[in-house]
């Protein structure tokens, strides 16, 4: 892997997703990861979230399926967030537009662009890391 490449990876991934508050961007990244099955970023994810004081029920929780999360654990949007993520990571393509028009409802198109952002370095990441374990 070059170097050159990882330096721009690591330049984007320090600016995606920056609208986004830290701690949702951690949750998607998390979420994600374990979508893609990074060990190493599971582990990585879920120490960010740990150390930003979020509860281990819910580091434990973005294990399972957006829509699986108990009820007030996350928030409404949080959730509609977790969904569009699932859905650009491992898509049943027909879901895409309800994933995306349901976070629509709680972001603004800014951040939605942002949650585009964080899922696609996220998967970069999972598959550079994945792919020189």
């Amino acid at each position: 892997m070059g170097a050159g490449f990882l330096k721009a990876l690591e330049e984007l991934d320090s600016r995606a997703g920056d609208v986004l508050e830290p701690r949702l961007r951690d949750m998607i990244r998390l979420r994600v990861s374990h979508l893609n099955g990074c060990h190493y970023s599971i582990r990585l994810h879920s120490e960010a979230l740990a150390r930003a004081g979020a509860r281990p029920d819910l580091i434990s929780a973005l294990a399972r399926p957006a829509r699986q999360v108990r009820d007030g654990l996350v928030s409404e949007g949080e959730g509609a967030a977790l969904r569009l993520a699932e859905v650009l990571t491992d898509p049943p393509r027909s879901l895409e537009s309800e994933a995306r028009d349901d976070a629509g409802s709680w972001f603004n198109a800014n951040q939605l662009g942002a949650i585009v952002e964080t899922v696609a370095l996220t998967n970069a990441w999972n598959r550079v890391t994945r792919g020189t374990d």
